[in-house]
């Protein structure tokens, strides 16, 4: 998510590096039956945050800890949202491991990344996963090969974009979205774009903010793939882990970041009506 201070199945190949190319027009499907995951896959669901249908039994999933966050936002719609994420990655996951939503637990890695704890990784049912959400969409990830980032944003149209790219962008990065600047439409793609795929890339590694957004480099021209180009501080990053765009509708943009090697994204769409596969 941005800074608080800057805020006003079909499936999917990839190729090799230089033929990847971006998740676009990919068909979100709802299962019929709870999905099976493979070692070099990764799936990802699309949440509704603004169905309020089932609210009142995510809640109640919920840990005591979430339960109270939920109260303290004040604004309901916030709550609401905030609870139907929630409550949906534990149904979500759930289906993954076998452990009911209410039963599962989490704890937090030393930079911040929430992973299961009463499921050992060393075990068949465990899974990585990652939560995004922005506006009225979430996003889960979920992988059982290796560790995997996610990010939706939405298009803020009060985000000052090249002000908040030489604040955190790199080098290269500042420059491509400068060379875009004769069109608002596709500054506006770039950068958020860009954002969303340097924040899975750091959700993905587990580092957080903590290491900068500055000292690697994503592409974020409107027509290029969605791919890590370098790491200063980690020169095997670009051969280690798989980006993907994720397109989720008009208005966002998204991304997936996932341990290589990545051979295929299933997408579903998670609804709050559909209670018979999730």
């Amino acid at each position: 998510m941005l800074p608080l201070y800057y805020r006003r199945p079909q499936l999917t190949p990839f190729h090799a590096k230089k033929q990847r190319r971006l998740l676009t027009d990919s068909i979100w499907e709802i299962p019929v039956s709870a999905p099976k995951i493979r070692l070099t896959e990764a799936h990802i669901w699309r949440i509704p945050l603004d169905e309020v249908a089932g609210v009142d039994a995510h809640h109640a999933n919920l840990s005591t800890d979430e339960q109270t966050r939920a109260r303290r936002f004040h604004s309901r719609q916030h709550a609401l949202r905030y609870t139907v994420a929630h409550g949906m990655l534990r149904r979500i996951l759930s289906t993954y491991t076998g452990v009911s939503a209410r039963a599962l637990t989490f704890a937090r890695s030393e930079f911040g990344k929430p992973y299961l704890s009463q499921v050992e990784e060393t075990d068949s049912r465990y899974v990585h996963f990652n939560l995004s959400h922005s506006a009225d969409i979430a996003l889960v990830a979920v992988s059982v090969s290796g560790n995997v980032g996610v990010d939706v944003e939405f298009w803020r149209d009060n985000v000052r974009h090249l002000e908040v790219a030489e604040r955190f962008f790199s080098v290269a990065e500042r420059q491509a979205l400068r060379a875009l600047g004769g069109n608002v439409y596709n500054v506006t793609r770039g950068f958020f774009s860009g954002w969303s795929r340097k924040e899975a890339y750091l959700k993905a590694s587990g580092l957080g903010i903590s290491r900068g957004l500055d000292h690697f480099d994503v592409s974020l021209e409107p027509t290029a793939p969605a791919s890590i180009l370098a790491d200063r501080r980690d020169t095997q990053a670009v051969t280690r882990w798989e980006m993907a765009n994720v397109d989720v509708g008009a208005g966002y943009s998204a991304a997936i970041v996932a341990t290589a090697p990545l051979s295929v994204v299933r997408l579903y769409d998670a609804s709050l009506n559909d209670t018979s596969s999730v």
